[in-house]
């Protein structure tokens, strides 16, 4: 096996190197890579990333105006936001190094002022994800020129050192200006008869059919959006207009005027197809970058957030019960429950009589489905929220936030939900529905943190639910949830099937180098992590496992990447999130808070040079994927070793060639840069 020293030259004497990988010597680093990860039976091995953390083009140029400023013009991206779409260098970059998914956050519109994805529509997508390069192509009627590129000038904020930042309300400006532009060029080409436009407009109203059930109503939502300058209709001033469609829904008059008079106001017609335009291509591009992964083998995995944007609840006011909203039980103000405002499906309307879908059962398999369409896996977000909610009253929240326990409870201790529809969802909607669309729900990401409810545990880990007929059991839908492996011994830990040391919601793994409690938690033992990953089967690794001891007691950057090649050991399924693999020491959101920089932090478009440089100086601490996958390789062996499942010479013969190639490549990215 390849002693500890050479795994962590790094930590030793020799000067270390980084260089970036030849066109050439690419796909052989794949193969030991997804190697390594086989061996060590990780079937998904995930990034998370959302899609406005992505990087922008690696040919981006700008012209250097000051220290902090640049100018350039639009190169095919919006500059300012980050988009997971026709990204195909960034997914090679990522596939290259092991991993087969990403995991983005929701991809739905973003309301107005308001940056965080998961209050984002369930079915309007993000127009700011649009990759205009695209639209200079004969699929897209050529409906941008070079010209109209030219036409944008980027004023834009230099990247830190290795990372860069979102600028919502820029990214804002470039997209209506630019779209609109592809608009006008192709209602004008349209006009003159272009061929390619009147395919492209074929197209457009195949969409806005298949769409209509939700396309048309979101459609003048956003009228009414402009009219008033917030998402929030509860802030609208006309009480009509907040309740429009309930009372259109009950046959009233002066509703129906009032939606037919505002759809025929100057320029209301236009702008209604200019929205629709915009999501019909932000649709057709999901779709053709989807086509494109499908030949690379590098899966999307979708955010199936927990709730609705406002568009969505104005447009089915019926759905939803009203004064209720979804929370969590404890991480608000004042030690009380936090209070997230999400409108909570009527469980009275989950089912009809005959069993078939009512109103509210019908938008939520619309939403999984429009969730699933874009992606190859998804990630459902707060899993209790579809089984037991914590609800609460909103009329009886104080002004300071707090609310009283009489006015919140998980759902199933309420009257809220006489006939208990609300613990059929799981396996009555939404397992039903990701296998129709050949989702493997033991595949999926089941966010089940946080406090848990009896009705949770009783439908998640046991299958099993009462209704009417008495308690159904699903034997094959039994799940296991995700965990942090940072705060736990993963030697033993087979109750997971997803592990990660960070997601979107928590500070980066190097952050928790400078908290005190790991320095006394077991999980960061450098006596357990040393008799883990380095197995005193015999003398010799012995004192191996000593020097190893030895070595991440006294640094406690070795420690960090000991807890990430244990995190390779865990779990048959992984997560890693950017910051972390790329070294980025900035947190992405501060989960539970309302801070300025939340949703914001991205990568920069030299992200490979900024990863290598991180490799060779430790600087940042980016996942040096080599020698951890080393690391968890030897530990694997030596355990099987150490229990006495293989001979020594059996395990060490397994796994000969892998470590020759993982010990390789670690020294190849340290390497000097020719």
């Amino acid at each position: 096996m390849i002693s500890v020293g050479q795994r962590y030259t790094k930590y030793g004497l020799s000067p270390s190197f980084g260089r970036k990988l030849k066109d050439e010597e690419k796909p052989d680093y794949e193969k030991t890579m997804n190697d390594a990860f086989d061996y060590l039976g990780i079937n998904n091995r995930a990034l998370i990333i959302h899609g406005s953390a992505f990087p922008d083009k690696k040919n981006s140029k700008s012209q250097s105006i000051s220290k902090e400023y640049s100018l350039a013009t639009l190169n095919g991206k919006n500059p300012f936001i980050g988009s997971p779409y026709m990204a195909k260098e960034f997914t090679d970059f990522v596939k290259m190094n092991g991993f087969n998914s990403i995991q983005l956050g929701p991809n739905g519109r973003l309301n107005k002022r308001d940056n965080s994805p998961y209050h984002a529509s369930v079915f309007a997508q993000n127009e700011l994800f649009l990759d205009y390069d695209s639209l200079k192509t004969d699929e897209y009627a050529n409906i941008l020129s070079d010209k109209d590129f030219k036409s944008v000038k980027v004023f834009k904020e230099k990247p830190a050192q290795n990372y860069d930042m979102t600028n919502f309300n820029e990214a804002q400006f470039v997209s209506k200006t630019i779209t609109h532009i592809a608009y006008k060029n192709f209602k004008k080409k349209l006009a003159n008869g272009d061929i390619k436009a009147e395919k492209l407009n074929t197209e457009f109203s195949e969409y806005k059919n298949k769409n209509d059930y939700w396309l048309e109503k979101d459609s003048v939502f956003r009228l009414f959006s402009d009219i008033y300058g917030t998402d929030n209709f509860e802030k609208w001033e006309n009480p009509l207009d907040k309740n429009l469609i309930s009372r259109m829904n009950k046959g009233d008059k002066a509703a129906q005027i009032r939606y037919e008079q505002v759809k025929t106001r100057p320029n209301a017609e236009q702008k209604i197809d200019e929205y629709k335009f915009i999501q019909f291509l932000t649709e057709k591009q999901e779709q053709d970058d989807k086509l494109i992964r499908s030949e690379t083998g590098m899966k999307y995995i979708g955010d199936l957030l927990v709730g609705f944007s406002y568009a969505d609840e104005w447009a089915n006011p019926d759905a939803f019960l009203k004064d209720w909203r979804v929370g969590a039980p404890d991480g608000g103000e004042n030690g009380g429950p936090q209070l997230w405002g999400i409108a909570v499906l009527n469980p009275n309307k989950l089912f009809n009589e005959d069993g078939s879908l009512g109103v509210s059962g019908q938008l939520l398999k619309n939403k999984i489905e429009r969730t699933i369409d874009g992606v190859e896996n998804v990630r459902v977000d707060n899993a209790m929220g579809l089984v037991d909610p914590y609800v609460y009253k909103n009329s009886a929240v104080r002004k300071d936030g707090t609310i009283s326990p009489k006015d919140r409870d998980f759902l199933a201790n309420t009257d809220l939900d006489p006939n208990h529809n609300y613990p059929r969802i799981m396996h009555d909607i939404l397992i039903p529905t990701l296998k129709e669309h050949g989702i493997n729900p033991h595949d999926v990401v089941w966010e089940n943190l946080g406090n848990q409810s009896d009705t949770f545990k009783k439908v998640f880990y046991d299958g099993k639910y009462n209704d009417k007929d008495g308690e159904k059991t699903f034997k094959d839908e039994k799940f296991k949830g995700v965990t942090y492996s940072k705060g736990i011994k993963m030697e033993y830990n087979n109750d997971y099937t997803y592990s990660f040391m960070a997601t979107h919601d928590n500070e980066p793994s190097v952050q928790l180098l400078d908290q005190n409690w790991i320095y006394s938690n077991e999980g960061w033992n450098p006596l357990y992590l040393a008799g883990y990953l380095v197995p005193p089967y015999n003398n010799e690794q012995t004192e191996k496992s000593a020097e190893f001891c030895r070595k991440i007691e006294k640094d406690k950057n070795a420690r960090l990447d000991a807890k990430y090649a244990e995190l390779f050991r865990g779990t048959p399924n992984v997560q890693v999130s950017f910051s972390d693999f790329f070294g980025i020491n900035k947190t992405y959101n501060v989960a539970g808070q309302e801070n300025k920089e939340n949703w914001k932090l991205r990568l920069p478009n030299n992200y490979e040079d900024n990863y290598h440089k991180s490799i060779e100086t430790g600087e940042g601490h980016a996942m040096n994927m080599p020698e951890l996958l080393s690391l968890a390789v030897n530990s694997k062996a030596g355990l099987a070793i150490m229990r006495k499942e293989k001979t020594e010479d059996e395990a060490k013969s397994e796994i000969l060639d892998l470590q020759k190639r993982l010990n390789h490549w670690n020294n190849v990215l340290k390497e000097p840069e020719n």
